[in-house]
């Protein structure tokens, strides 16, 4: 599902960010060592790829329980509503 498009390696070696794209291009991502990331989202269609939004979180499990915890609270509410 992800591609490794760059690794940024400390002066001592050690690993400081990673660069990741999703497979579809609609997601890359640049994550730090310290859990610290920026989640850059595009449309992308036939013609280009825009940037629509930026998230930056160093809480991404956090990030994800508040995802699925709204998505829960949204099918609930829509479940048979027009």
């Amino acid at each position: 599902m992800w591609i490794m498009k760059y690794v940024h390696k400390r002066e001592d070696g050690g690993i400081a960010a990673i660069e990741l794209e999703s497979e579809d291009g609609k997601m890359d991502v640049n994550a730090r060592w310290d859990g610290c990331m920026e989640i850059h989202l595009f449309s992308v269609t036939e013609e280009n790829r825009k940037l629509m939004d930026i998230i930056h979180t160093c809480d991404l499990k956090g990030l994800i329980g508040n995802l699925q915890s709204l998505d829960s609270v949204c099918t609930e509410f829509f479940e048979g509503k027009s």
